[in-house]
């Protein structure tokens, strides 16, 4: 199985009078049958309750040219049937491809039941400053927050939204709010650089289906 050096995401929203059909085919048919494409390495999805989109896939991948590339090219042009009937009430389709570019703490987890999920854009000009903040200070503190574990910083591979993603995996969602993760965040570092954010979205993600991995048969 190859290593994963990069990550795509899919956002999705669907009604809620569709969201049991919509689960359904997207764990039994649609995630499986992405993730037995060349170049996936895991898959594995996430809602994110009150929010739109709602729902979240998290693949990761071999390098940044999988999602662009022919296999899943191929694979959404040949739609099966049930994947039409859904494609026909999804409301809200996001899809973004991301090279990894930081990655701290423990080793990933594909059950991991929660994430947490900040993508921002910043300055052209603060960018090298940016990457120093999180590779130096921000991603090595937050680490050691007590329920915290394995974080990622990503860049886009495309410009189509905030260039930046970076997933913090959690054990539970009050982990971020603990006295302990609000201390990890006061710095004056941490203050200056997030001043400087730009079309920031961030995201509390409760796992719905652990990680499948390719050639896992289901």
């Amino acid at each position: 199985m190859s290593e994963a050096n990069a990550l795509m995401t899919a956002w999705t929203h669907v009604p809620p009078q569709h969201e049991e059909e919509f689960n359904a085919w997207y764990d039994t048919e649609h995630l499986p049958e992405i993730v037995a494409l060349p170049g996936f390495v895991l898959g594995r999805r996430y809602a994110c309750d009150g929010a739109t989109p709602k729902y979240l896939a998290w693949y990761d991948v071999a390098d940044e040219s999988v999602e662009p590339g022919p296999d899943l090219q191929r694979y959404v042009a040949q739609p099966t049937a049930w994947f039409r009937r859904v494609a026909g009430f999804l409301q809200h389709r996001e899809r973004m491809n991301f090279r990894l570019m930081c990655d701290v703490g423990e080793k990933p987890r594909a059950d991991a039941p929660w994430l947490y999920i900040v993508h921002t854009d910043i300055p052209d000009r603060i960018a090298d400053e940016y990457n120093d903040w999180y590779d130096r200070e921000h991603l090595p503190r937050l680490v050691t927050v007590p329920g915290a574990g394995h974080a990622v910083v990503t860049p886009c591979a495309q410009h189509a939204g905030p260039r930046y993603l970076t997933a913090y995996e959690l054990a539970a969602s009050e982990v971020w709010e603990s006295p302990a993760a609000h201390q990890a965040r006061k710095t004056a570092w941490t203050e200056k650089m997030r001043s400087l954010f730009q079309n920031t979205r961030r995201s509390m993600c409760r796992l719905i289906l652990p990680g499948v991995r390719h050639g896992q048969n289901r």
